[in-house]
């Protein structure tokens, strides 16, 4: 049975599919990560080994407010918000109860010997891995002091004990794996591309399709306010986002804009974002060196299953997750699922890479996408049914992985060690 947490209800001013997308994206239920679609032996054991679990930030702050609509942010811009801490904490505690109590993945208690937290250098992206490590291993889980000496107690009490989970990152500048798209990483070779997505034939038949609705919301909000019609297509995730922000936390919008309006935002910010992560040719350099992250994930534990770590937690962002999505060539694969068809991957959602033991030593690969409305397999192309053998998933996976990123991307210098 799914139990589910109404966390807020939006607005009576935004009605149907609006409302309803806001509504349930405000669900909380226990099936985000409990699905019984875990493979069991013959035994009558899970034949699960290791997991690689990519997750997109919870709800934040706005980038910015803007400068025709104006509100209060007390936390600052960008941060995780009271309703994405909750939502992050019970997605925390939905893993525990799938990985600890249901299938016996990993340990109670923190141990760094199964478990790996790794994230962007971005404070919502850092603030979300937190709050799962503290869903996963809630207070009460942590080390007891007099393990090493019985005269030592937890401080301040037991059940406030808890073991502080390392959240590891690099600088943003030098993170190929978690944030390879941004500008900080200059990857030229890709932002050369995404910089003429704007000249493009595709986007200015689009803008002057959309060109009065365009400039109407350029007007309204202060956002790109003067440019050309394309210009505002291509930052039009930057109306959409903030206005969205507004809408779950409650702060009111001008009323010149309608439900309408919001549900046309929408669906040119996805169509936006998708172009801007088309083909796998640009996927290898945005989401190629995660895609190496995984497969080494699960080679070193194939290698000596004792000394392989058995959960991976990568927290990053929605653009983290469509650069995955590009490079494996799932994107049309999962907007053919049941869920969020033509769709960006919403807050808080995540693909789960399972490693299987189906028979003795003998390794397969699932893939899960996992949102707030629920899960689904997703066949990772070239590999025919659900799960995909090891050997044949390195194959297929081959030439999503860049040999040398830097190289790819025109990067002449280094500037550092880049993650992965």
């Amino acid at each position: 049975m799914t139990r589910c947490v109404r966390v807020f209800s939006p607005p009576a001013k935004f009605t149907g599919p609006l409302a309803a997308a806001l509504v349930s994206a405000a669900l909380i239920g226990d099936a985000l990560a409990q699905s019984s679609q875990t493979a069991v032996a013959a035994d009558g054991r899970s034949t699960l080994r290791s997991v690689s679990m990519v997750f997109r930030h919870s709800v934040i702050s706005p980038k910015y407010s803007p400068p025709k609509i104006k509100a209060e942010w007390p936390m600052g811009y960008r941060q995780l918000t009271a309703i994405g801490v909750q939502r992050t904490y019970a997605y925390g505690q939905a893993l525990r109860a799938k990985y600890v109590d249901k299938l016996g993945l990993i340990s109670g208690r923190y141990n760094l010997r199964e478990v790996y937290f790794r994230s962007s250098n971005a404070d919502r992206a850092l603030q979300t891995a937190q709050v799962l490590a503290l869903g996963l291993f809630p207070l009460g889980t942590g080390a007891d002091p007099a393990v090493y000496d019985s005269s030592l107690k937890a401080v301040p009490a037991p059940g406030l004990a808890f073991t502080p989970v390392p959240i590891h990152a690099v600088a943003l500048r030098n993170d190929a794996v978690m944030r390879p798209w941004t500008g900080q990483a200059n990857c030229k070779r890709y932002r050369q591309f995404v910089k003429a997505l704007p000249k493009s034939k595709l986007y200015r038949a689009q803008a002057k399709r959309y060109s009065p609705f365009l400039l109407r919301m350029a007007a309204i909000t202060g956002i790109n306010e003067g440019k050309t019609p394309a210009k505002i297509l291509y930052g039009i995730n930057e109306i959409y986002e903030p206005l969205t922000a507004f809408i779950v936390h409650k702060k009111p919008l001008s009323k010149e804009i309608t439900n309408k309006d919001m549900e046309l935002l929408r669906e040119l910010s996805d169509w936006n974002y998708h172009h801007q992560f088309l083909g796998k040719k640009m996927g290898r350099l945005t989401g190629g060196p995660l895609v190496g992250e995984v497969l080494r994930n699960f080679l070193r534990f194939v290698k000596d299953p004792q000394r392989g770590r058995k959960l991976f937690i990568y927290s990053g962002h929605q653009r983290t997750v469509l650069g995955l999505e590009a490079a494996l060539g799932i994107e049309t694969a999962r907007t053919e699922g049941p869920l969020f068809k033509g769709r960006v991957p919403p807050l808080g959602s995540r693909y789960a890479f399972e490693l299987h033991e189906r028979a003795e030593k003998k390794y397969s690969v699932r893939l899960r996408f996992v949102s707030d409305e629920g899960e689904q397999t997703i066949k990772i192309p070239g590999c025919g049914g659900e799960y995909c053998p090891i050997d044949r998933f390195r194959k297929v996976v081959a030439d999503a992985i860049p040999r040398n990123w830097r190289a790819e991307c025109a990067i002449k210098k280094s500037r550092g060690l880049f993650g992965g």
